[in-house]
Parts: structure tokens; C-alpha cells; sequence
């Protein structure tokens, strides 16, 4: 007899009460496709998908199991940013008059809508069936969350192509993605749920930076606020 419901391969071992499996299915379904587009030499270079150069080098690199294990973090390698309270995003069907737009800016336009629809859909179940989810996840703010829910679908027809809607997740943080680039490479699993569990910790905004706490100028030590044995990949902050 198979499992129902299977957790992908090198899926994070935790389980919350507010990312089940059905939604940590679809998150790294998301990231599958978020990285696909990130490793694009066109996409790449929109600020939607653009990832470090070293990042997307190493991910490039490894073989496509790697590239799974990356994507199976139990939260968005992407974050979702709705317009302020008034600000109308643009809301415009191609036409004619576009032929003269530049051929690679219309095929990021048209990745960015398809990509921009998926996101607010899963984004949007989430808001209104698991509240507080869409935050974890997504990087929502309460404000944001509740107008995710109401969302008419011409409304996140027009909101899947503003230009702010999406961006890579811990921008600033290009040591954060290194990390999870070669722990998605190696063959550790402890490593692999020490990468998931430090980016939960830099969205939280850890007093100690996890990544200091383990590979910071000395890796001969593990640091002093972790509890349990040497290979428990439980939460480090």
C-alpha cells in the first residue's frame, strides 16, 4: 500500500499545525517553478527571479535531485509584496500597439503574469482556509493577508503583472542562499534542515544570526543555544 499523501523527497521532517502536507506540496511546487525561472538566463535577470550570481552558478551545476531538495524548503523561496492601499496597479491586455516593446521584456511580462496568477491563487487559498499560513509562507503582513482574501479575479489579473508583486525570499542575505544552494548539493540531511530552519530564523529576525551561530569563523563548534544531539535538526533560534 503507497502513502496517501507522500512528502517529497529531502522535505522538511516538521510537522506544524499550519503548513500541512497538501500546502507544503504546493510551496515547493512553487519554488520548482520559481527556481526553473530563476536558473533562466533570460528570467534571471528580472528582478522577480534574480537570485546571487554564486547561487544561481551552483544550482546550475548539481544535478536535478539537488535542485528538488532546494525546493522542498517548507516556505516560499519568494516572497509576495501587494501595492498600498490605493495604489491601482497596472490592468492592460496586449495588443498591436505593443509590437514595438522589446521581445525579452514581453516574455518576462508573460512569465511574470502566468507565475504572478499560480502564487496568488495558493497564496489566496491559504488566506482564507488557514489563516496566519499566507504570513509563513509567503511573507504576508495581516494587512496584506486580508486583501489577498478578497481578491476578485480580475483583480489578481491585474495585480499578477505590478512590477513589486514578487521578489526573491531574504533579499540581502546572499550568504543564506549559498548555504542552501550546498546543503540542496550535499548529501547531509541534518545540513539540508539546518538551511530550512535558518531561513525561518532570518525571517524572524534571530537575536544570534543562525548562520554565524554554525558556519561562522570557526565551524569546529556548534553554538551554545542549540539543545539535543549533535545531528537533531531542530529549530536553531
Amino acid at each position: 500500500m503507497t502513502e496517501s499523501n507522500p512528502v517529497p523527497p529531502g522535505a522538511w521532517p516538521h510537522q506544524g499545525n499550519l503548513l500541512n502536507d497538501a500546502v507544503r506540496r504546493d510551496i515547493a511546487d512553487l519554488n520548482r517553478l520559481f527556481l526553473v525561472h530563476a536558473l533562466d538566463p533570460v528570467h534571471g535577470a528580472d528582478c522577480w527571479f534574480q537570485l546571487p550570481t554564486a547561487t544561481v552558478k551552483r544550482l546550475v551545476e548539481v544535478p536535478p535531485e539537488a535542485r528538488e531538495r532546494a525546493a522542498c524548503s517548507p516556505i516560499s523561496l519568494f516572497e509576495l509584496v501587494l501595492p498600498r492601499e490605493g495604489e491601482t496597479p497596472p490592468w492592460r491586455l496586449g495588443s498591436v500597439a505593443d509590437a514595438d516593446i522589446d521581445v525579452i521584456e514581453r516574455a518576462r511580462g508573460g512569465t511574470r503574469r502566468s507565475f504572478g496568477l499560480v502564487a496568488l491563487s495558493v497564496a489566496r487559498r491559504l488566506a482564507e482556509n488557514l489563516p496566519f499560513s499566507s504570513r509563513i509562507a509567503f511573507g504576508l503582513g495581516s494587512t496584506s493577508e486580508a486583501r489577498l482574501s478578497a481578491l476578485t479575479p480580475s483583480e489578481s489579473f491585474s495585480l499578477a503583472t505590478w512590477p513589486g508583486l514578487v521578489r526573491p525570499r531574504w533579499p540581502g542575505h546572499a550568504r543564506y542562499w549559498s548555504l542552501l544552494a550546498e546543503a540542496a548539493a550535499g548529501t547531509a540531511k541534518e545540513d539540508l534542515y539546518w538551511a530550512y530552519s535558518a531561513g525561518l530564523c532570518l525571517l524572524g529576525h534571530c537575536e544570534r544570526d543562525p548562520l554565524v551561530a554554525r558556519y561562522g569563523p570557526s565551524r569546529r563548534s556548534r553554538p551554545a543555544h542549540r539543545r539535543g544531539a549533535a545531528n537533531d535538526p531542530e529549530v536553531p533560534c
